[in-house]
């Protein structure tokens, strides 16, 4: 595996610029809007800041283009604000059919934590209310426990195990990333018990570390 270093902005073919980017939004499309709401307020710690339930009397959405949001349920949750606001946002629709999971579409998404603890404090927070990680992992730059959500969407919460973006590069361009990218499979319970215990995070997180692998 290679690692190419991020650039300000990039150049087209046509000498046109990149302009600098930001994830902003990430919209769910749900037949569940209850559970999935309910489910992710507890996960972000506060519900939507704006609700909507479509007018029935509305015209009928033009055949052949996708929902859209005056179509939908809709529900919008604040993540964060600076530099710019991050939108975590549900589509509720009626009578959609099940996807085929190993086709094409989003394979996972991520919620990014600023320390251990807080990995293991959301941890906690999840199992609160008998939600369990169906997986947990040391990557080697990051420590992540893996969760579904009620339509079985993958939901990971990470943290970095390195103090600098520079440092986790570089261990992302070495010779153990590259023979392992997915790192050591953790028990999620006996890790988060040997670090509400204390164990020093250099031991917890060595990647040879047999006590609190699966």
């Amino acid at each position: 595996m290679t690692t190419t270093p991020q650039t300000e902005a990039g150049t087209g073919a046509a000498g046109t610029q990149a302009v600098a980017l930001q994830l902003s939004e990430l919209v769910l499309k749900t037949a569940r809007y209850d559970d999935m709401a309910v489910f992710y307020t507890h996960v972000l710690g506060h519900g939507p800041f704006y609700e909507r339930t479509p007018d029935p009397e509305a015209p009928p959405r033009p055949a052949g283009m996708p929902e859209r949001a005056v179509d939908v349920r809709l529900g919008f949750f604040r993540i964060a604000d600076a530099p710019h606001s991050q939108v975590f946002a549900l589509f509720g629709v009626e009578n959609l059919s099940e996807t085929e999971s190993s086709g094409p579409g989003l394979h996972h998404f991520q919620f990014g934590v600023s320390t251990l603890g807080d990995l293991i404090s959301q941890h906690e927070h999840m199992a609160s209310i008998g939600v369990r990680p169906h997986r947990a992992a040391n990557h080697g730059q990051a420590t992540s426990f893996y969760y579904r959500d009620p339509d079985r969407n993958i939901v990971e919460f990470s943290c970095p195990n390195f103090a600098t973006f520079e440092e986790e590069v570089a261990f992302m361009s070495g010779p153990v990333f590259a023979a392992n990218p997915s790192g050591l499979e953790l028990d999620p319970d006996r890790f988060a018990a040997r670090c509400r215990a204390g164990d020093p995070e250099r031991e917890l997180l060595r990647l040879d570390n047999r006590a609190v692998a699966m």
